[in-house]
């Protein structure tokens, strides 16, 4: 190993001192649990606490494991009501079941409903899952190889591609545990992700195997009609396999603690800006209420439709991003220009088409021939971004909780608005340096 995962490790492994508190905290809220239910329910620890693979500051995961003759809606009431009476700070949170999350003795905590199942042909939700990924991990995974995950976590975290969250759309803890089980340490990951292209399918066991369409696949050792990296995105996955060519050629520290985006004044912003002589506009509305798994697939929609009704209205788009905040959406576009002239060159069909007569029909006199093609030149739908906006947002869905927020409570913004107002937001968007060169 080299000095530098040698020195990592240090920063981001757990002393004993901490997994004996998370131990004995995890083994106290599993009793209270059941305590509460008066035994006659099981709890479970699940996660990387259980499979010690965890970092730093670990989440607490504890699964109530229901026989399959209770309700769905009978475990879920019941969960809420267990984790509102033992958890601090709580707030109910949304999977495939509803569940609680909140803080128990300081650490943050997840109790979630599922049903206990001997086998996974008996499974009724994909939560019922987890506990069986858990056992496999804890009882395949080498005690030398647990370093080894840490560091694909730690690096997965500093390059930005850490979560299976719609948010990130990047690699689980298990999908890591897995990779590192399967080519035997951090670096040896890496150096496989060199191999990959899309559609590359791992398996640890190569009599299992499964047809999926992901950039990615990993067939899950514990269901092999499942792929552990389906919310992997084709971007997250490029970017892994670019950082890890970058940390093979050159290793520094910097890939698993990158610098944070140093703070650039309004006056430096509109600089550069300028310098750039594009076109900046911003589209500000209320946050919907609506869990953030939800959410985040509908803005990420509402930004790729915006995307392509701008290039199909001609305006060139060169980059986009959005920023969920607290109590608003802000989507960020930046073009090659804000206005067209009013002409546009509308391509007809090859004269040999029976339809060429209703093309000429419908323009008349201004229908001229280029190369084998009618053509005409007419007057745009709309000459400015900002027409342009307001013209996509009257005729296009941009998703089932956005669409009605944004069409009565859009702000359009343009660069000063956006530069003075929004300052954070365009500084990290103006920077597109990769984590580990800042």
């Amino acid at each position: 190993m080299r000095e530098l995962e040698r020195r990592v490790l240090e920063e981001i492994k757990p002393t004993k001192e901490l997994k004996s508190k998370v131990g004995k905290v995890s083994r106290r809220l599993k009793e209270e649990i059941e305590d509460y239910f008066d035994d006659l329910y099981e709890a479970e620890i699940v996660g990387s606490v259980a499979k010690d693979t965890y970092l730093k500051d670990p989440d607490i995961d504890v699964f109530v494991l229901f026989p399959t003759s209770v309700s769905k809606e009978k475990m879920e009431s019941m969960v809420l009501e267990v984790g509102k009476k033992l958890l601090d700070d709580t707030e109910t949170r949304y999977a495939e079941h509803p569940y609680i999350f909140g803080r128990y003795e300081g650490f943050k905590t997840d109790i979630v409903p599922c049903y206990k199942i001997s086998d996974i042909s008996e499974m009724k939700s994909s939560v019922d899952r987890t506990p069986f990924h858990t056992r496999y991990i804890a009882e395949n995974l080498p005690e030398d190889l647990k370093d080894q995950v840490l560091l694909l976590k730690r690096f997965l975290k500093g390059i930005g591609a850490y979560g299976a969250e719609s948010k990130v759309w990047g690699f689980s803890g298990y999908l890591c545990e897995l990779l590192v089980l399967y080519h035997g340490g951090f670096n040896e990951v890496l150096e496989g992700s060199q191999r990959w292209k899309r559609g590359t399918t791992i398996s640890l066991d190569q009599d299992k195997t499964a047809e999926f369409d992901d950039p990615l696949i990993f067939i899950d050792p514990v269901d092999p009609d499942r792929n552990v990296a389906s919310a992997l995105s084709s971007d997250k996955m490029y970017l892994f396999m670019y950082a890890a060519k970058r940390y093979l050629d050159s290793p520094s520290d910097k890939f698993f603690f990158p610098h944070d985006i140093e703070p650039r004044k309004p006056e430096t912003l509109r600089e550069i800006m300028d310098n750039r002589g594009t076109y900046l506009i911003g589209l500000k509305f209320p946050r919907p209420d609506v869990v953030k798994d939800n959410l985040y697939p509908q803005v990420q929609k509402a930004v790729r439709s915006i995307i392509k009704q701008l290039e199909d209205l001609d305006f060139e788009p060169l980059h986009s991003d959005h920023f969920v905040e607290q109590v608003y959406v802000l989507l960020l576009f930046e073009l090659k220009e804000e206005n067209l002239p009013w002409v546009e060159k509308h391509i007809g069909p090859p004269i040999w088409i029976n339809n060429t007569e209703d093309f000429r029909k419908k323009y008349g006199k201004d229908v001229y021939l280029e190369g084998d093609r009618l053509m005409v030149d007419r007057q745009r739908k709309v000459t400015s971004v900002e027409d342009a906006i307001e013209y996509i947002i009257d005729e296009v869905n941009l998703g089932s909780d956005l669409t009605s927020i944004i069409r009565k409570d859009l702000e359009i913004l343009e660069k000063d608005e956006l530069i003075d107002g929004e300052t954070d937001s365009i500084n990290i968007f103006l920077d597109r340096r990769f984590p580990w060169e800042r």
